[in-house]
């Protein structure tokens, strides 16, 4: 050991005295603190921006760590594997070409001495080389209020663990020729050679396999987001003792007579047993795992963790169904099926390993689709997809052929788009694939399909149906698919684990399977039958959504009634030049913020701002009194305004502005209830009721101008679903600067300092030549 020791001091004191190796420290160092400080700057001026308009401003939401830190993290990471080979180019070979390493064979030092110093004294230079980085996120952590600090541990040791690795290949590199200059283009080559072999063989599963255990491509990103892992850890030592075994390896053979064959099979002994323990350590289920992000970011929110320890440990079995067709088809092929799995499911799999992945692959076209047809005029379904598969780079032969996809009942009814199937203990459930930029699903989607797979019942959304309600089953700008049935949308509620249908109560009571009852809208009355059957729903303590509209208010009246509440006939308008006069946007109250999980809710819950909102087209206000038990609290008001009254006459919503007219009854008041919630005690159980005096800003053309999502669903559902899967905003929000010092620290960090390190290495270089 204490000769190992000596030649990595001395390996320190050559890379110290030599001009590449300062021209690399300053040239990282000053491009580092140029990407880091110069956008601080730019960060605080917008601060003080955003702070002097807005006293209360609650910071940048993002985060300063993903607004200045990650952005150079991929920046310094992308050009950190230029500045290596110029280190490692002359690490071995120099000594050939001096002559000392006969001197080094002729003395009592083993070749495993020589190359372990020598890569210790490069480990050691690393360390002053990562100073500089060091420094600047030691600076951030104090210029940013409440930093991320544990996260900054994690990236210096993902930097630390690449450059070692990128160290030790380098050095081996350097044992192979002579010639610096081509140690160091070969080592360029060796990075892109092992960054690039994730992309090779992908559509074969043992080589897929393999590449992922060896490929240096993506190996840091975890640990640069602050997800530490075992699987990683491991991959950078093996690739390490690897290369610095292949560069003992070299040495040895240049001090022997053997036959190349000796040499070759140690080369490939070390290489297979990497290559295992690479494959073993990244097998699901032998995987640990640290977020030492504050937040847990890179960890599934605890909501899901939950759901997923209501399966008892059972095989879950995932079957991804890829319909050539499909517009984000690529992204379910072979050669995507490493990020299929580890870059969507492995939050899964750390805290469920008991899942295992099939998939199919097929073409068809749902019915009455013609667009490929059109597109390929006169091609058969075969030749079209033959087209298609070329244009993909896959073999057509791996899918299956649409007459053979007639058998699939299932698929067909989904129309034949691209999904998964999970089955877990005989029972199944799909899981939305979708066609936007992130393809897969999100967390509570996931969440969804599992419940589906864990309930003892299925959970039902039922909209009355009969009377011209808002029907959930189509996608027009009126009705309210979009918002529950719609499955190409992120935002349908039946992608969230909840069935949605329409019922008739015009022969029959409201159906025992009903969750929630929504009453949305009926443009024709209800006969008396009818009443008697959503009265008794209610009064045996179903939930219900009951939505009613200005001019149709005689319709709902009998039902509201019941429950004390009365909507005040007239149209809430405030005519302004930007609207029409009857649309306003109205916000919930505090005990209205509190209904669900939303992003929006769940911000004002924590800080207190921002909360939900709405866009009315047409509302009335809402006058409620507590009878039978019931709990009344308003959930979105308007508050009273000199432009603003309930219209009492006749509203022309596209002509001249309505005028205040108290003649025709127009009222003014000084707040407007727009909806309320409603809750008692009945049977053993709370029962919920929501009653708003519109139904448009729930439509499919309204629902996306507010925030509200599925609050009014979840709170009918007793928050049960959907499983929500916010995460707190990060805290690291405001800079503790002023632009001033911003101003100072670039003088400092990006002119100063390395203006500093060409003195001392000027100085040290000049005095080096000198003895």
């Amino acid at each position: 050991m204490r000769i190992i020791f000596k030649i990595a001091r001395a390996e320190l004191r050559n890379m110290f005295y030599s001009p590449v190796a300062w021209f690399v420290i300053f040239v990282f160092y000053a491009f580092a603190a140029a990407v880091y400080f110069l956008p601080q700057a730019g960060v605080m001026r917008m601060q003080d921006v955003f702070q002097s308009n807005k006293p209360d401003w609650i910071g940048f939401e993002k985060g300063l760590g993903n607004v200045l830190i990650i952005p150079m993290l991929m920046t310094v990471l992308s050009f950190l594997y230029l500045f290596i080979p110029l280190l490692t180019m002359g690490v071995v070979n120099r000594e050939f070409n001096s002559g000392t390493i006969r001197l080094l064979y002729s003395s009592p030092v083993r070749t495993r001495e020589i190359i372990l110093g020598k890569y210790l004294g490069m480990v050691c230079f690393n360390v002053i080389f990562l100073l500089g980085f060091v420094l600047i996120l030691a600076t951030a952590s104090v210029n940013i209020q409440h930093a991320d600090t544990s996260w900054f541990l994690s990236v210096l040791m993902g930097l630390f663990l690449l450059v070692n690795t990128y160290t030790a290949i380098g050095l081996f590199i350097s044992c192979l020729t002579q010639y610096q200059l081509v140690a160091a283009v070969l080592t360029f080559g060796a990075f892109f050679l092992l960054s690039a072999t994730s992309g090779m063989g992908q559509q074969y599963d043992l080589v897929r396999d393999v590449t992922r255990a060896v490929s240096l491509s993506g190996k840091v990103q975890f640990m640069l987001m602050g997800l530490i892992t075992s699987r990683d850890v491991i991959y950078f030592i093996l690739i390490i003792f690897l290369f610095l075994m292949f560069a003992m390896i070299r040495i040895k053979s240049t001090q022997e007579s053997k036959k190349w064959t000796v040499t070759f099979s140690r080369y490939a002994l070390c290489l297979l047993l990497v290559l295992a323990l690479g494959y073993l350590s990244s097998r699901p289920g032998y995987i640990s795992y640290l977020d030492v992000t504050r937040n847990k970011i890179n960890t599934l929110h605890p909501a899901v963790q939950d759901v997923l320890k209501k399966m008892d440990g059972s095989p879950v079995t995932v079957t991804l169904y890829t319909n050539l067709f499909y517009p984000k088809a690529s992204a379910g092929l072979p050669q995507e099926r490493n990020r299929y799995i580890w870059d969507f499911w492995e939050r899964y799999i750390r805290f469920y390993p008991n899942l295992s992945f099939k998939y199919e692959y097929y073409y068809s076209m749902k019915e009455g689709d013609s667009s490929f047809y059109q597109r390929y005029p006169g091609k058969s379904i075969e030749e079209i997809a033959a087209i298609e598969a070329e244009i993909l780079g896959i073999r057509k032969s791996l899918f299956k052929k649409a007459a053979e996809m007639e058998n699939y009942a299932d698929l067909k009814k989904e129309d034949f788009r691209m999904l998964m199937e999970l089955e877990y203990k005989g029972k199944k459930a799909f899981l939305s694939v979708y066609n936007d930029k992130d393809v897969w699903p999100m967390q509570d989607d996931v969440a969804g399909t599992i419940m589906r797979l864990v309930r003892s019942k299925e959970v039902t959304v039922n909209f009355l149906t009969g009377h011209f309600e808002r029907d959930p089953m189509r996608f027009t700008p009126r009705d309210y698919g979009n918002n529950t049935t719609h499955v190409y949308i992120r935002a349908a509620l039946v992608n969230k684990g909840v069935d949605v249908d329409t019922v008739s109560v015009s022969d029959k009571p409201v159906p025992g399977n009903t969750d929630l009852l929504v009453i949305a809208d009926p443009r024709s009355e209800y006969n008396e039958a009818e009443l008697n059957h959503i009265n008794r729903y209610i009064e045996e303590g179903g939930n219900a959504l009951i939505f009613t509209e200005p001019s149709k208010l005689f319709i709902l009246d009998p039902v509201l009634k019941k429950i004390g509440v009365q909507v005040e006939p007239g149209t809430l308008v405030h005519p302004n030049a930007h609207e029409m006069p009857h649309i306003l946007v109205s916000k919930f109250t505090k005990p209205g913020n509190y209904m669900a999980k939303e992003k929006a809710m769940e911000y004002f819950q924590r800080y207190g701002e921002r909360g939900g909102q709405i866009t009315s087209e047409g509302t009335g206000n809402i006058i409620a009194s507590p009878i039978d038990g019931f709990k009344v609290e308003a959930v979105i008001t308007e508050p009273g305004h000199p432009n603003t009254w309930l219209e009492k006459g006749i509203l022309v919503v596209d002509s001249a502005a309505p005028k205040f007219n108290p003649a025709e009854g127009d009222v003014k008041r000084d707040e407007y209830i727009i909806a309320v919630k409603m809750s008692r005690m009945i049977n053993n159980k709370e029962q919920r009721i929501v009653v708003a005096a519109d139904a448009d800003f729930m439509s499919s053309k309204r629902i996306s101008h507010g925030n509200i999502g599925h609050t009014f669903y979840s709170w009918g559902l007793n928050n049960m679903y959907p499983v929500y899967a916010n995460y707190p905003i990060p805290e690291d929000r405001f800079l503790t600067i002023s632009e001033k010092t911003a101003k100072r620290q670039i003088q400092l960090y990006v002119y100063g300092i390395p203006a500093f390190i060409l003195l001392a290495a000027t100085i040290l270089l000049v005095r080096r030549k000198r003895k």
